[in-house]
C-alpha cells in the first residue's frame, strides 16, 4: 500500500508560495499529492461530491509552464482549492446538493470563480453541501465525516460542510463556501478550522445558486487565520491585514443570559478565551444586542424570508413535481412558507434593512464583538436521523451566527484549542466592509488564545 502524501500546504500558503518559487516543489506535484490524499481519504470522509482530476492536472501543468517563463500570478498561484457545489465551475457539474436539475437556477461560471482562476488557483473539484444550502443537516443526502473523530461519524454541520472537512483533513489548500446564516462559520467551528464570512456584496454572487440573495455571501475556509488573510487580500485589493496590538482593543461581549444554553465544553472554552484576552489588555464591553425582540426578529427572517426566497428560486411547479426527490428537512422549511403573503415578506425585508442600520450605529465605539461560534459540539449523525432532530440541530447550531448576516457585518471563526476534546470556535464580528480589520484582530486573538492554552 502506497503511503499517503503529506499535506503540501500544511505550513500555510506563504510557505508554499516561497517553496514553489524557489523550485522546491511544483504545482503539478502539489496537485497530484492532493489528488492522492482525496483518493485515499474521501471514500470515508465524503468531502468531495466531484473530483476534477484531469482538469486540475492540466491546469497545474499550465501554471508550471507560466512560472517557467516568468509569469507570476500572485500569492495564490498554484494553490489547489475545493469549491462548494453551489458555484458553477466550467466543466464540472453543479447540483447544489440536490437530485433536481437546477442548471437554470445557477447559470454559467461567475465572477468569483473567474477571480480564483485569474489568481492561479487549481480547482480540485466540488465539495458537498446540504440541499440548496438550506440548513446544516440532511436526511437523504450524504453527511461528510467530521475528521475531528475518525472513529465515530459526527456531523461537520453545514451547509459548507464538504469544504470544512476538506480543509480540516488536508484535502485542499483552502476551500470556498457560502454563508447565508452561518454556513461557513458553523462547519468551520465544528471542524476546528477558520471560516470567514464576508460582508454582503464584497464578492459578487453571480454563478452561485441563490438561497436568499439579500443575505447570501461568499466565504473562505482555511486551516489558519494567516491563510485567510492572504487569500482574502489576493482576491480583493492585495493588501494583507496588518498586525495589531491587543492592548486597548474594545470588544463587545454578550451577557450569557441573552444566549441560548451552551454545551459545557463550549462554555468553558469561551470563558477561558475571554480571560486570556483580558490578560492581553483587551477591554471587554458588555452589550445587550441582539436583544430578545431582535432575536425573535432574526428567527422570523430565517423561518420565513429565507425559505420564501428559496421557493422563488426553485419555483412552485418544480417543487410540487419533484417534491419526492427533495430532502425532508428542506421540504419542511419550504412548506411552512407556501402561503406566506407578499406583504409579510416585504415587512421582513424592511426589518432586515433596519437592523443593518442599527448595527452600524451601535458599533461606533467598538472594534468588534466576540462570542462562541456554535453553542454545541459535533453531534453523532445517528442522533440526527429524523426531521425533528435535524431541524432542531439546524436552528440551535446556527443560533449564534445568523445575526451577523441580518446585521450585514463581516464575521470570522477561529478554532479554540480543546485539549483532546472536540473542536470549538470563537466568533469575531466587525462592521460591514471591515474585513481587513477583522482579519487583523483575528490574527492577534488567535495567537494570544493559542499561546494561553499552551
Amino acid at each position: 500500500m502506497k503511503s499517503l502524501p503529506t499535506d503540501p500546504l500544511q505550513n500555510g500558503i506563504v510557505d508554499f508560495s516561497q517553496r514553489l518559487r524557489l523550485g522546491h516543489t511544483s504545482v503539478l506535484e502539489t496537485t497530484k499529492a492532493y489528488l492522492a490524499r482525496i483518493a485515499s481519504l474521501n471514500p470515508k470522509l465524503d468531502a468531495y461530491s466531484f473530483v476534477a482530476e484531469e482538469q486540475s492536472i492540466e491546469m497545474a501543468k499550465a501554471l508550471d509552464h507560466l512560472l517557467s517563463i516568468g509569469v507570476d500570478l500572485g500569492p495564490l498561484m498554484g494553490v489547489p482549492v475545493g469549491v462548494k457545489d453551489l458555484f458553477a465551475v466550467t466543466g464540472m457539474p453543479t447540483a447544489a446538493g440536490s437530485n433536481l436539475d437546477l442548471t437554470d437556477c445557477v447559470g454559467l461560471e461567475g465572477t468569483f470563480i473567474k477571480s480564483l482562476r485569474k489568481a492561479g488557483c487549481v480547482i480540485l473539484g466540488k465539495t458537498r453541501t446540504t440541499e440548496f444550502a438550506a440548513g446544516a443537516q440532511n436526511l437523504i443526502h450524504p453527511t461528510s465525516w467530521n475528521p475531528c473523530d475518525m472513529e465515530k461519524h459526527r456531523t461537520p454541520g453545514g451547509s459548507s460542510h464538504g469544504s470544512a472537512v476538506a480543509v480540516a483533513a488536508g484535502l485542499c489548500g483552502f476551500a470556498i463556501g457560502s454563508d447565508t446564516g452561518g454556513s461557513v462559520r458553523q462547519p468551520a467551528a465544528l471542524c476546528g478550522i477558520v471560516g470567514l464570512k464576508t460582508t454582503h456584496g464584497i464578492w459578487p454572487t453571480d454563478g452561485i445558486f441563490p438561497l436568499c440573495p439579500s443575505l447570501d455571501t461568499v466565504g473562505l475556509l482555511t486551516a489558519g487565520v494567516s491563510d485567510a488573510a492572504v487569500a482574502y487580500a489576493a482576491l480583493t485589493d492585495g493588501v494583507v491585514a496588518p498586525t495589531v496590538e491587543l492592548a486597548g482593543v474594545r470588544l463587545g461581549v454578550l451577557d450569557q443570559l441573552m444566549m441560548e444554553s451552551m454545551d459545557i465544553d463550549v462554555a468553558d472554552s469561551y470563558e477561558l478565551s475571554l480571560r486570556y484576552l483580558e490578560a492581553a489588555g483587551v477591554k471587554l464591553i458588555p452589550i445587550s444586542w441582539p436583544n430578545k425582540k431582535e432575536q425573535l426578529d432574526i428567527k422570523a427572517i430565517f423561518a420565513n424570508m429565507v425559505p420564501a426566497d428559496l421557493l422563488a428560486t426553485i419555483g412552485r411547479e418544480r417543487f410540487k413535481y419533484h417534491r419526492h426527490e427533495i430532502d425532508p428537512v428542506a421540504i419542511k422549511r419550504i412548506e411552512e412558507v407556501w402561503d406566506l403573503p407578499a406583504v409579510e415578506y416585504i415587512k421582513l425585508n424592511r426589518l432586515k434593512n433596519r437592523l443593518s442600520t442599527l448595527a452600524k450605529e451601535r458599533m461606533f465605539d467598538l472594534d468588534g464583538i466576540v462570542g462562541p461560534t456554535c453553542p454545541i459540539m459535533p453531534m453523532l449523525v445517528s442522533e440526527l436521523s429524523s426531521v425533528s432532530t435535524a431541524s432542531e440541530f439546524v436552528a440551535r447550531s446556527l443560533s449564534y451566527t445568523r445575526a451577523a448576516n441580518v446585521y450585514d457585518m463581516c464575521s470570522l471563526t477561529i478554532p479554540v484549542p480543546q485539549q483532546g476534546r472536540s473542536p470549538a470556535g470563537l466568533q469575531i464580528t466587525c462592521s460591514a466592509r471591515n474585513e481587513t480589520k477583522l482579519l487583523s484582530l483575528a490574527t492577534a486573538l488567535s495567537a494570544k488564545i493559542s499561546t494561553g492554552y499552551r
